[in-house]
């Protein structure tokens, strides 16, 4: 299973180059990394400059064998950090809202820990398919973001979609196989699978061995308005 969450998480980044682009220019200095556990190897190994990185985490998540002094982790909740205002130069939450069952009040503690200057720097899902279950509550709409950053009077630097319908489409059909042999954290184990379908599945496998490349193909020129993700950049005013 661990091999199967590292394969998509190199899908993930693969896949958000504009979100490592988007690090390399906003940001900096002292960063936090809200939930996100050893994504700050994956920020090293695309260059990205800091002066200190913080993984805010769970206390069982903490990722072992730390090498580079700039890192430390601190145990806590993000939607109640034990941190002091104003503190950091760069926020990140990286894929991690929709695990949070109060995600307004997780963007409220990131705000106020943001430096006035500061860049506030999320990659939130659309169309998101069950994962890390039974911690999945939500995707969000362009508009939740919007919203969120009027409301912690924040400014809006920018707000990209990453895909779009057809990669969406692709994703769906990727995970298919996943779910269909009760992956962790991808099904729900109160879901049976019948006869039936088991009967059906080679022609649904087909199916998909079909339509995920054509799907990858059309998703070049993706409707937007389904992304699989958003990536979102803010700055808090001086």
């Amino acid at each position: 299973m661990k091999q199967v969450d590292k394969l998509l998480y190199f899908a993930r980044n693969i896949r958000s180059q504009k979100l490592f682009q988007a690090l390399r220019i906003h940001s900096c200095g002292n960063v936090l990394d809200v939930g996100g556990w050893d994504f700050y190897k994956y920020a090293i190994s695309h260059g990205i400059e800091f002066n200190s990185w913080t993984i805010l985490d769970m206390p069982e998540k903490e990722p072992p064998n730390f090498q580079d002094p700039r890192i430390k982790f601190v145990a806590g909740d993000g939607c109640q950090m034990d941190l002091i205002s104003n503190t950091f130069n760069t926020v990140l939450s990286i894929q991690v809202l929709e695990h949070v069952f109060e995600p307004n009040r997780m963007f409220a503690e990131m705000s106020r820990v943001l430096k006035p200057g500061g860049h506030l720097i999320i990659l939130i899902p659309q169309t998101s398919n069950l994962h890390l279950a039974p911690q999945h509550y939500y995707n969000f709409t362009r508009y939740w973001p919007l919203e969120a950053i009027k409301r912690q009077g924040l400014e809006l630097i920018s707000i990209k979609p990453l895909g779009g319908r057809w990669s969406s489409i692709a994703s769906n059909l990727l995970y298919f196989l996943f779910q269909s042999f009760y992956f962790r954290g991808m099904v729900v184990p109160e879901y049976s699978r019948s006869l039936f379908f088991w009967l059906l599945w080679p022609f649904m496998f087909l199916f998909v061995a079909i339509a995920f490349p054509i799907c990858m193909i059309f998703s070049i020129v993706d409707l937007k308005e389904e992304p699989n993700n958003h990536l979102v950049i803010a700055q808090k005013p001086d």
